[in-house]
């Protein structure tokens, strides 16, 4: 599953795994580095279910969902987005 936090921890135990195990410091830094990516990676997508997960309580308990910074419902910004693209209106601003 693309987004699967286990498996990225799994990749990153992986590379600090062969990591110890090399004698090469090139290969030993590139797993090293590789590793780092993969735990950061595991941080982000956490994050993200979690603030998702959030944000599904808000617009569950909101009429018309999540509100932007602007005050505007994001749906409607993105239905008025949608719409000035399609006409070739849109000028950047929500």
């Amino acid at each position: 599953m693309p987004g699967d936090a286990e498996r990225c921890r799994d990749h990153a135990k992986e590379c600090w795994a062969w990591a110890a195990d090399t004698k090469n410091p090139s290969l030993r830094e590139s797993l090293t580095d590789l590793a780092k990516r993969w735990a950061r990676l595991v941080t982000e997508l956490e994050a993200t279910r979690i603030l998702f997960e959030k944000v599904g309580r808000v617009s569950a308990t909101t009429k018309a969902g999540p509100i932007s910074m602007t005050g505007r419902p994001v749906v409607e910004q993105w239905r008025t987005q949608l719409s000035q693209a399609k006409r070739g209106t849109n000028d950047g601003r929500p």
